[in-house]
């Protein structure tokens, strides 16, 4: 959704991002944050989730994460 960014950006997904993230997390990947979490109110936002990659991301961790939002997703 950004047009540009230092190292947070928010990614639309098909379904409901608190629970990919939850399932994310029953295998050990944090993956970001729904955006519901910070807007609990607002139902437009349910599918969206901020992510943020820094100087300790590693390419195993961004593998392992975008391999299991393809399983997920």
């Amino acid at each position: 959704l950004n047009e540009s960014f230092f190292n947070e950006f928010t990614v639309r997904l098909p379904k409901p991002a608190a629970s990919v993230v939850e399932a994310l997390a029953a295998r050990k990947i944090l993956g970001g944050l729904p955006v519901s979490r910070l807007l609990p109110d607002d139902p437009s936002v349910a599918n969206l989730l901020l992510l943020a990659v820094t100087e300790v991301s590693t390419d195993q961790g961004m593998d392992a994460l975008v391999a299991c939002l393809k399983e997920l997703l």
